[in-house]
Order: structure tokens, then C-alpha cells, then sequence
């Protein structure tokens, strides 16, 4: 489900102040593959765990890699927001554990992947943009399938849940459009149900 222009520029503001606070307590980092390559965004999370990618794989840890200290809780703001938008798609009992938040430069991208770290694989994932605008590619559940571009735009949310929830998703590029960061970019806030 595509929640086009949800959230308004207050609204925006407002996540962006508590995304600068989050960095504050859990500093960014740039996950690597397994083979020790790195990807081309940073990221941090909040909650009671954060997402994890390096030369051990994907995983879930308490435990923030760079400060070696634990996530710092959700903002009830972005927490209350993904309960009520999981609602949106028949999720009642939504229960926001993680929410990894990437920032992409220009030149920033993400390849076909599928959100498969999670021991519950049945609750949505809920994406939040904030910032440039991002061609996001949404394939199937086979990889080999020809994904469809969809644009993200600031303030949009976008929910993987149902048929779509394990399907092949990635950035394929940046598009340099808002003055919201004051550096340029765009973040992505994605909150998930670990357990």
C-alpha cells in the first residue's frame, strides 16, 4: 500500500527533529556484505533492536556496532504512527520493535532484496521517506520476476504486508528534489515487528 503525501511538512519536521535525536544517542554507521563490501547509505535504528548487516550476515542485535551501547527506545511519535498505519491493512496488534532509519546521498542505492531477518514474517513493514525523492523498485516473491519502479516522494509511506510482504524490493536511484535535509538526501525510516 502506497500512502502518497501522508504526512505533512510539520509532521516531517518533526520526524526529521527526532531522527537528529536518535543519531544523537545511536551514531550511523555504513553496514558491509558478508564479504566486507560496503553499501552505499549509513544507517542507525532505535528501538528495542536494531538491524545489523556485516561479515557475520543480516541480523537483529541490542546493541548499537559503533557507540557498543543499546538503541535508544522508538519516539512514541514514530511508534503510535506505525501502529495506527498498520492498521490501515487489518494489523491489529502491531507491535514496532525496530525502526531502522538509512540515509541515502545522491549517488546512494540499495539492490533486490527481500526483508527476511525477522522471526515474524507475516507483519508489515512500514517505510517512511523523508527528504529526496527515490525510485523504489518492487519486484515478487522470485527474483528473477522484472520489479516495477515506483516513486517515493517525502512524506510518503509505503507498506509491505499481505502478498508483498516477502517480495524482492531495493532503490535504484536518488532524485535530488527537496531542501528538507539541509545537506540534500533521503532518509528512511522502517519500522518493523522483529518477534
Amino acid at each position: 500500500m502506497h500512502l502518497k503525501q501522508y504526512l505533512t511538512i510539520e509532521q516531517q519536521q518533526y520526524l526529521l527533529t527526532l531522527c537528529r535525536e536518535v543519531y544523537l544517542a545511536s551514531p550511523m554507521w555504513t553496514p558491509t556484505t558478508k564479504r566486507g563490501n560496503k553499501y552505499s547509505y549509513q544507517n542507525t535504528s532505535c528501538g528495542k533492536y536494531g538491524w545489523i548487516s556485516d561479515q557475520k550476515g543480516y541480523y537483529y542485535s541490542q546493541i548499537n556496532p559503533v557507540s557498543n551501547k543499546p538503541f535508544p527506545e522508538i519516539p512514541s511519535f514514530i511508534n503510535n504512527l506505525a501502529i495506527n498505519v498498520a492498521k490501515l491493512v487489518g494489523f491489529e496488534n502491531y507491535v514496532p520493535e525496530t525502526c531502522l532509519i538509512n540515509y541515502y546521498q545522491k549517488a546512494g542505492k540499495l539492490g533486490l532484496h527481500q526483508d527476511n531477518s525477522e522471526k515474524n514474517l507475516t507483519a508489515p513493514i512500514i517505510s517512511i521517506s523523508l527528504g529526496d525523492d527515490a525510485v523504489f523498485l518492487l519486484g515478487t516473491k522470485k527474483y528473477s520476476d522484472s520489479p516495477q519502479e515506483i516513486l517515493l516522494q517525502s512524506g510518503d509511506i509505503f507498506i509491505l504486508h499481505g502478498d508483498t510482504r516477502m517480495a524482492y524490493h531495493g532503490i535504484k536511484r536518488i532524485i535530488p528534489t527537496s531542501d528538507l535535509l539541509k545537506n540534500g538526501g533521503r532518509l528512511n525510516l522502517t519500522i518493523r515487528q522483529v518477534y
